[in-house]
């Protein structure tokens, strides 16, 4: 796919990063977890809720500095999409760690409750998710990749790996930064090869 090039992902595609994101992380066999939380699909209702949670977790939708998409040059579709996020004063106490989850949690859940969306998993995974995060970060600055979502049409033909050197180039690299992900299966193989270690 050598016509694909990164562009900052702008307002007009908030509904193809979700999208893009659903799909590649929908299917149980590439996520349990998404099925677990959103029994009831990629809903209007749902929708709606992450358009608005995006802009809340990207500090009222300053998306440009933070989320982009691998788009097809010749047709302008968005094939992949990533979101990072660069922490310079991470959390070094456990008190500084639960006030920090505090301020995800309400980017993420700050919004009205959506029907069929099983909140306490949500949260407990996430609770999961920040804390473990800080004990392997241990008070550090570093760069964290926070979704990284080929769509499965697009899936192994490089989409990935380019938005995956270009954030390691524009943020951990210029920054002298190191990065942090979650990965699930599908993802290891990619992160492997660019030298990411597997640490739980």
């Amino acid at each position: 796919m050598s016509n694909l090039q990164v562009e900052p992902l702008q307002l007009s595609d908030l509904d193809d990063f979700i999208r893009i994101y659903w799909s590649a992380f929908g299917p149980p066999e590439a996520d349990m977890i998404l099925p677990m939380l959103y029994p009831r699909g990629l809903t209007p209702d749902l929708m709606t809720e992450l358009r608005a949670r995006l802009l809340r977790e990207t500090k009222g939708g300053e998306l440009g500095d933070t989320c982009f998409a691998a788009k097809d040059s010749k047709t302008g579709e968005i094939v992949a999409v990533s979101k990072w996020a660069i922490n310079l004063h991470p959390a070094t106490t456990r008190a500084e760690a639960e006030a920090e989850l505090e301020q995800v949690r309400e980017a993420r859940f700050g919004g009205p409750a959506v029907e069929g969306v099983n909140r306490g998993l949500g949260e407990a995974f996430l609770t999961a998710l920040v804390f473990t995060e800080w004990e392997i970060m241990q008070g550090r600055p570093y760069v964290g990749l926070r979704n990284l979502a080929t769509h499965p049409d697009h899936q192994r033909k490089g989409a990935g790996a380019l938005l995956l050197r270009d954030g390691l180039a524009r943020f951990a690299d210029r920054l002298g930064l190191p990065v942090y992900l979650d990965a699930g299966a599908y993802g290891r193989p990619l992160y492997g090869k660019y030298g990411f270690v597997l640490d739980i």
